[in-house]
């Protein structure tokens, strides 16, 4: 009998025992045990004042460690866990790029069909987007394709630019990262389906990818589970609460969530073959040393060993590991980063709710999965 419970006993520990001593490989090959990396996360977390953190880490296209420190709510000691809903921002892009080339795979749009062909109206009769009535020509050159790589001339928000979104370079010659060229793009879907984008969302990536704990705009059932973000300073920022969606940021999610997103670009799912050739082709080369900021407009060749350059909706960059892919998501107080390195079938999805992360994001990054390549100077992060 006391064999017998003593089985019983080793058997109901097993599933435990893996858990707590399982192994992340690094993209080197290299393992880290999952506690120490907890161990190591935490403390930098903490000595770095980052308010919360999410860390999922994908190897060999699945999910292996997975794991939140700090807090959702500081003034109330409220600590932050794997399902707590998180501010995507500008992860959003990659996921409306996504979607948008369902579409294209349905033959309801197409990548180099100009964007006012699918307008129910001229571009001048719809307020916000008025401005690009002003050069009619450059305009009507514009396509989803541009969009998505972020080579339609549009500026990156209207409000740095005196409120309008006249273009600042012409289509299709320079690489400008731009959220409204995305939101332009989110507009145009729902203009020409007669839907809403997260209706959209909900049928062509949430659901089939059960990613439950994400939306594109504000869900009521985020209510029971969500993080507050704060400045650097500490002083609490609040939540962002989308009530209209936004291609180019205006997701909630989980990092667990992102990742069954990222696992199934790494896996080429959902999509046709031809629609993830050319969501991972360079569509533009990335010359700049910044990709925000004044540095934007400096002309540089340091990113050319990587070849630096974007796709449709994700950045791409070439490593000793292969071909990666990668987003940030900065919001005025939340912080993220996703990269995936698809042949290694490694990845990893870090959300913060704290202004603190991008400078030490690189530290995370080789902590998690070894990486040392991601553009982080490009990003301004190491700035």
């Amino acid at each position: 009998m006391k064999k017998l419970l003593a089985l019983a006993f080793w058997i109901w520990m097993l599933p435990l025992y893996g858990q707590n001593n399982s192994h992340i490989r690094h993209l080197n090959g290299k393992k880290i045990d999952a506690k120490i990396l907890d161990q190591q996360l935490a403390r930098l977390v903490d000595s770095a004042k980052i308010a919360g953190l999410q860390v999922t880490i994908v190897n060999h296209n699945k999910v292996v460690y997975s794991s939140s420190f700090g807090f959702k709510d500081i003034e109330n000691k409220k600590k932050l866990n794997d399902s707590t809903v998180m501010y995507a921002a500008s992860l959003t892009k990659p996921v409306s790029a996504y979607i948008f080339m369902r579409l294209v795979d349905k033959g309801i749009f197409n990548l180099d069909q100009p964007v006012y062909t699918y307008l129910k109206k001229p571009i001048r009769e719809y307020a916000k987007w008025k401005d690009l009535a002003d050069d009619p020509a450059s305009f009507n050159r514009i396509t989803p394709r541009m969009l998505l790589s972020h080579s339609s001339g549009l500026p990156v928000l209207r409000q740095l630019y005196d409120n309008k979104v006249n273009l600042i370079a012409k289509p299709g010659e320079k690489f400008y990262y731009s959220n409204e060229g995305i939101n332009l793009l989110g507009f145009m879907i729902e203009e020409f389906t007669g839907k809403k984008l997260e209706v959209i969302a909900r049928e062509e990536a949430f659901d089939p990818l059960q990613m439950n704990h994400t939306g594109m705009i504000w869900e009521k059932k985020f209510e029971d589970n969500f993080s507050y973000a704060y400045f650097k300073d500490g002083k609490k920022y609040g939540s962002e609460r989308r009530e209209s969606s936004r291609a180019a940021g205006s997701m909630s999610t989980t990092a667990n969530d992102y990742a069954q997103f990222v696992i199934n670009l790494m896996k080429k799912k959902g999509l046709s073959s031809k629609s993830y050739r050319q969501m991972f082709l360079p569509q533009i080369m990335v010359k700049s040393k910044r990709g925000f900021g004044p540095l934007k407009d400096s002309i540089t060749n340091e990113n050319d060993t990587i070849r630096l350059a974007w796709g449709l909706g994700i950045g791409l960059f070439e490593s000793p590991f292969g071909k990666a892919f990668f987003h940030t998501g900065h919001g005025d107080a939340n912080q993220n980063f996703a990269v995936a390195y698809p042949k290694a079938g490694t990845a990893v999805i870090i959300l913060s709710n704290s202004e603190n992360f991008e400078k030490h994001n690189a530290q995370i990054l080789k902590l998690c999965i070894g990486d040392t390549y991601s553009p982080l100077t490009w990003l301004g992060h190491l700035d």
